[in-house]
């Protein structure tokens, strides 16, 4: 489903889902989490109710935001 190199891959080595948003477009058994916005290459800001457990989030000023290398370069390749 989605291509992302292997050195990226390795960068987001704290995956608990084994990477499966690469295969099935899912984040585990739910859906990824909408971008709202994107921050350079590295930060995208996002709707979630709830964070399951992934160890790729912050919460700052109210926002939520996900620094998973591999979510991001799959939001890059979908913008383009």
């Amino acid at each position: 489903m989605f291509d992302v190199p292997e050195a990226i891959r390795k960068q987001a080595d704290k995956c608990s889902h084994d990477h499966s948003c690469l295969q099935t477009g899912q984040c585990g058994d739910g859906p990824m989490c909408d971008v709202e916005t994107a921050h350079g290459d590295g930060v995208l800001c996002v709707r979630r109710d709830s964070w399951p457990g992934c160890l790729y989030h912050l919460e700052f000023g109210g926002a939520r935001y996900c620094v998973c290398p591999v979510r991001c370069a799959i939001h890059q390749q979908q913008s383009h």
